[in-house]
């Protein structure tokens, strides 16, 4: 395909024209519409509260005060073992700030572990998921009609259609092809890949089972927000539900079914969000990410099923959504005030599932229906530059935390959203507080310059009660953090047939052992990053909006250079101004290693070669990677396993992936 848009014959290498490409007989049409009225909603008008929802599981109250009261003395028993460590011998005005700004962040890490530890438990035994959403029951027959809606921007078309055609077969294998209709919602701007998209989806509609059609709006305005909620303005009424997918997005067809039956026998519910699995992480970064997620996250995302309830969130993809009740609750009208607070809502899945609770309908998580996947970027650059997107998008919940009637549930996961990027900024302040103060005690001055008295200042500084409160300190942060990764690993261990599919107990706790390493030298990168893109995006520098990288193989010294280089130069820096004084740079060693290796390890992430070859050595393997889901296979094709080696079960997905491959 040429820059202009235009299609190269391959056996000619000559330009044809588009006409040739797709026939008259193919040409996109556009479905009759089904207008919904969809109105704006007036955001800071509301009369009472939250409206009443009855819906099977939501009584969670006493889950939520054991939740927030196990919380509260995780958090303060890491909060007062690193007081005592600081306080011994007085608390100067820096050491009380540190101390001060210490306590939402074990708050934090306190939720998490608290969260996963009840996730651990309901495990632990057969759960039963509240909506009665059960893959083991025979398959459902749902009635109601469908829409499946697939935005794009500027994203490769083939990979997109190659996961439509899987969704496409799988669905068709469950009989249900005429109960979900397909649409690609176009916001892409370039016309050469707009133009890839037409021919792809000129193909994709003389073979689909279902009914697909496609739809490129000429203004993008709302982005994916408004591109969804056009959609709904021209088409909702034909439809009960929609599935919202990204352009990552891959679901089976017995997901789909089963999430449309739930809202067919749960009336009151709104939405249901799947969990999501990462897949075909090619890079080490990519992987580590996949490896993590399906080694833990079902511990976290099981834990916050169980005391979330009714007043979930909603993830802004793989998810359902009943049509009228979003049409009804979710039209987001255009913030007022200058940048970063107004202006076109960023992040609106968070906010569109709290006007639907307020609205008195239920949004629930599925935590235990599998075949809901996605991809991860492949490095740590893109990384930072979606974080630093869903940054800017939950500062701008700021001010809506205390929009009127919206439920305290609600309320809580909007001030999650803000705090999960506000936390660095925080560390940093208070981790800069404590290291200058530190710096400052003369003892540490004497025993760093004056060799002479050494032994002496050294007597000095030892204080027993100081080791016992620091070692309390570290082994609490310690459990907080690693504690959810640790028991993910741990229910793998108790379930035989999981332990082969994550390569055996050796490579399982290899994974978990080089994961912990890397995310705890991540994360000082990670503070550096988040702070400054908080503090650009609220001096009104808030970027644009780019497509996704999924593919990229690696970084080259220089784009890693200009991205990090000054991360890896400030640990430098800094470990030059602590070279005198041993304890400080002693007790800021980890910290200090992550922002040295900043620019390699965002390198080494990068790199797809080294990714396989880890891949070669079973090291972060996951059960979807050794036995691939025949959707999966299908919809990547050439980067699964040879076909020898598949065990392919369903016919229609079969052919798929073995034209994929052969292609």
């Amino acid at each position: 395909m040429t820059e202009r848009g235009a299609f190269f014959d391959l056996a000619t290498s000559t330009p044809v024209a588009f006409e040739t490409v797709i026939s008259p007989r193919d040409r996109v049409e556009i479905p009759t519409e089904a207008p919904l009225a969809m109105p704006v909603q007036p955001l800071g008008f509301w009369q009472g509260a939250a409206r009443a929802v009855s819906t099977p599981g939501s009584e969670t109250t006493m889950r939520r005060w054991v939740v927030f009261i196990a919380t509260a003395i995780m958090g303060a028993a890491g909060w007062k073992a690193t007081f005592d460590t600081v306080a011994l011998g007085g608390v100067t005005r820096l050491e009380a700030v540190c101390i001060t700004l210490l306590a939402p962040l074990f708050l934090a890490l306190a939720l998490w572990f608290v969260t996963a530890v009840a996730g651990f438990v309901v495990l632990l035994r057969t759960p039963k998921d509240p909506l009665g959403i059960d893959s083991s029951k025979p398959m459902p027959k749902p009635r109601a009609r469908t829409a499946i809606l697939m935005p794009v921007y500027n994203e490769d078309a083939q990979a997109v259609f190659a996961r439509l055609r899987a969704m496409d077969a799988s669905i068709a294998e469950t009989g249900n092809s005429r109960a979900f209709d397909i649409f690609i919602i176009s916001d892409t701007r370039d016309a050469a890949v707009a133009l890839a998209e037409q021919a792809c989806f000129a193909r994709f509609r003389r073979e689909a089972s279902s009914h697909a059609f496609y739809r490129r709006r000429a203004d993008n305005v709302g982005r994916k927000a408004g591109n969804v909620a056009d959609w709904v303005a021209r088409w909702g009424g034909d439809y009960e539900h929609m599935l919202v997918l990204d352009a990552d997005s891959l679901m089976t067809g017995d997901a789909m079914v089963r999430l449309a039956d739930a809202m067919e026998r749960h009336p009151a519910v709104g939405l249901i969000q799947t969990m999501p699995t990462i897949i075909n992480g090619q890079t080490i970064f990519a992987r580590t990410l996949q490896f993590a997620t399906k080694l833990y996250g079902r511990v976290a995302w099981t834990g916050l099923a169980w005391w979330s309830g009714s007043e979930s969130s909603f993830w802004g993809h793989n998810a359902i959504i009943r049509t009228k009740a979003f049409a009804q609750t979710c039209g987001l009208p255009s913030l007022n005030g200058p940048k970063p607070f107004g202006g076109e809502v960023m992040s609106h899945d968070a906010l569109e599932s709290a006007l639907l609770r307020r609205g008195g309908w239920a949004v629930h998580l599925a935590p235990y229906l599998e075949g809901s996947y996605e991809e991860s970027p492949s490095n740590l650059l893109d990384f930072a530059t979606r974080d630093r997107r869903w940054c800017r998008g939950n500062v701008q919940h700021v001010p809506l935390i205390g929009l009127p009637g919206l439920h305290w549930m609600s309320r809580l996961h909007l001030v999650i959203g803000v705090l999960s990027y506000a936390l660095s900024p925080i560390w940093f302040v208070a981790l800069s507080a404590g290291v200058i103060s530190r710096a400052l005690m003369p003892e540490v001055k004497k025993a760093a310059f004056t060799m002479a008295d050494l032994q002496a200042a050294a007597h000095a500084l030892i204080d027993w009660r100081e080791i016992q409160a620091t070692a309390w300190a570290m082994i609490i942060t310690f459990v907080l953090l690693f504690g959810p990764k640790i028991m993910g690993a741990t229910l793998i261990f108790m379930r035989k047939h999981e332990i082969k599919g994550f390569g055996g107990r050796r490579r399982v706790m290899a994974g978990l052992g080089v994961e912990m390493l890397l995310s705890a030298l991540v994360a000082p990168m990670l503070m550096f990053t988040q702070t400054r893109a908080l503090i650009e995006i609220l001096a009104g520098r808030v970027g644009g909006w780019s497509a996704q990288r999924r593919d990229a193989d690696k970084l080259s010294f220089r784009e890693a250079c200009a991205a990090m280089g000054w991360i890896s130069a400030t640990g430098l820096a800094l470990a030059a101004m602590f070279w005198f004084t041993p304890d400080l740079l002693t007790a800021t060693a980890p910290i200090l290693a992550g922002l040295i290796l900043a620019v390699p390890l965002t390198m080494l992430g990068a790199s797809k070669a080294a990714g396989l070859a880890i891949k070669a050595n079973g090291l972060f393997m996951t059960p979807d990677e050794r036995t691939p889901p025949a959707i999966v296979r299908a919809a990547l094709g050439p980067v699964c396993e040879p076909p020898t080696r598949w065990n392919i079960r369903t016919p229609r997905i079969a052919a798929i992936a073995a034209e994929q491959n052969a292609a």
